[in-house]
């Protein structure tokens, strides 16, 4: 997108707003995915997009979808095949009613959290907010062109800072990845390790996001046995104590007590930690008397040798 990145705050608060000229934007074959419209039209392959309104503006969210597209065509992908994966991420999404399922999710966890502990003010206009749009019909109704199954996965990449992706196989089935996780809200069962097409959402990402930005985005594969053992205790929510002593340019610490929460900042801190490896020591005890410990030594040069002490 040139060179106006933006940051995922920025993505997340500006992603269904039609703010991007597609003429700017090259497909695989070289030319506008503008050009490319009428083709995916007549094979049902956007169901966002009116006929004869295409081509001026569209969003951060259409622009990804047509870029799936882009990526699928120059891999070879049978155009039948994808008007599947055209209904698992949008008919499916339309007919499941998906918007009034967010909202319906995010009121069930906040209700649940105001019966142990009260709401602050962000958290209660929210929840004043989410029943005013669930009152409202014909808001929901046009939020259904919006919200789909692969807007959720791209809003859980962002803010969850764990990479999402999506694999495709012969016939048009959909799994997708959330971290270590792969679900799909169909019913056909599936097998990971059958021959797939891997799309990355922070690969997909990296065309409109600050690269900086997207580091924090943790790529589970890419961490070690140790680390990913810390990250699913921490998910677990059953931490009693984490300490963490990080050598590096600057010196940071994270400590817990028994009488803390472990808050979703503190996880996000750890998993920065973790994803650039620039710590010395990481210990950790839970609830359940288990104790998961590892130590790093920086290797260091030495009279022209180097050395290290793990």
């Amino acid at each position: 997108m040139k060179n106006d990145f933006l940051s995922l705050l920025d993505l997340e608060m500006s992603y269904f707003q039609p703010l991007l000229p597609l003429k700017d934007f090259i497909g695989k074959d070289g030319q506008s995915l503008y050009k490319s419209l009428p083709f995916w039209r007549r094979n049902n392959l956007l169901p966002f997009i009116k006929e004869g309104g295409w081509g001026i503006e569209v969003s951060l969210s259409q622009l990804i979808w047509l870029r799936i597209l882009d990526h699928l065509r120059a891999l070879g992908y049978p155009v039948k095949d994808t008007e599947k994966i055209t209904d698992y991420f949008f008919k499916d999404a339309y007919y499941d009613d998906l918007p009034a399922k967010n909202l319906l999710q995010q009121k069930e966890v906040l209700i649940k959290k105001q019966s142990k502990i009260k709401l602050d003010e962000f958290e209660q206009q929210m929840l004043i907010d989410i029943e005013s749009v669930l009152g409202d019909k014909l808001l929901l109704y046009g939020l259904k062109f919006d919200i789909s199954y692969l807007s959720n996965l791209v809003v859980w990449c962002v803010k969850m800072g764990n990479e999402a992706g999506i694999l495709i196989y012969p016939g048009g089935v959909v799994v997708e990845k959330r971290g270590e996780e792969f679900t799909s809200h169909s019913k056909a069962p599936f097998d990971v390790e059958a021959p797939h097409i891997y799309i990355s959402i922070k690969g997909l990402l990296k065309e409109f996001v600050d690269n900086k930005e997207l580091s924090n985005i943790v790529i589970p594969y890419l961490l070690e046995d140790e680390e990913r053992l810390v990250l699913k205790e921490i998910r677990k929510k059953n931490i009693k104590e984490i300490r963490i002593l990080i050598q590096s340019e600057k010196i940071m610490r994270v400590d817990t007590q028994v009488q803390q929460t472990f808050t979703d900042e503190q996880a996000e801190q750890v998993k920065k930690i973790l994803h650039l490896k620039n710590y010395e020591e990481v210990t950790v005890s839970t609830r359940d008397n288990r104790t998961i410990t590892f130590n790093r030594t920086t290797k260091n040069m030495t009279s022209g040798k180097t050395g290290s002490k793990d």
